[in-house]
């Protein structure tokens, strides 16, 4: 019962499509975003606001390591999450990583549909497309190293046809 782990954007679809994934194979679905939030006892954006992006990913990198030891989870991992550390590396020892790749204008649709005043990496960005495009160019040589890409709009049917073999 291998993990699996979304890794991706914001915006590119880890948690909506994790909790179905995670449905589907009768797995628990984990968003480390949510157990960072839950372990400081603030949101993202305040942890950010209060401590700084490298506390956030000192936390960050310590909370992934904490969940690597679980078993039968989809893990909806932050943007930046592989990008920082060795995260790539536990990552990819953790399970079967895929990387959802989605062009920044769906990404930036996407957040101006929910709102981006709760992404802290996006204060004060005059460009969300510019923005989302220099911020995809920095992460791309992590998130290729994720064992599987699929990209643009991914249902959770082909998404399991992908995986299931490597289960």
């Amino acid at each position: 019962m291998k993990n699996i782990i979304l890794v991706g954007m914001m915006s590119s679809g880890k948690t909506t499509l994790g909790k179905k994934l995670a449905r589907a194979l009768n797995y628990q679905f984990v968003d480390l975003d949510k157990l960072i939030e839950k372990d400081q006892g603030m949101e993202i954006s305040a942890i950010f606001a209060q401590r700084g992006e490298p506390y956030f990913r000192e936390v960050e990198s310590r909370i992934l390591k904490e969940t690597a030891s679980q078993k039968g989870i989809v893990l909806a991992s932050g943007g930046g999450t592989p990008c920082f550390f060795d995260n790539m590396q536990v990552i990819r020892e953790m399970g079967v990583s895929i990387f959802l790749d989605v062009p920044a204008e769906d990404l930036a649709r996407r957040i101006e549909n929910h709102g981006k005043d709760d992404r802290p990496i996006l204060s004060g960005a005059t460009s969300l497309v510019e923005t989302l495009r220099n911020r995809i160019t920095d992460r791309l040589p992590f998130y290729t190293q994720a064992d599987f890409t699929l990209k643009g709009e991914i249902d959770v049917g082909h998404l399991l046809e992908v995986i299931t073999p490597l289960l």
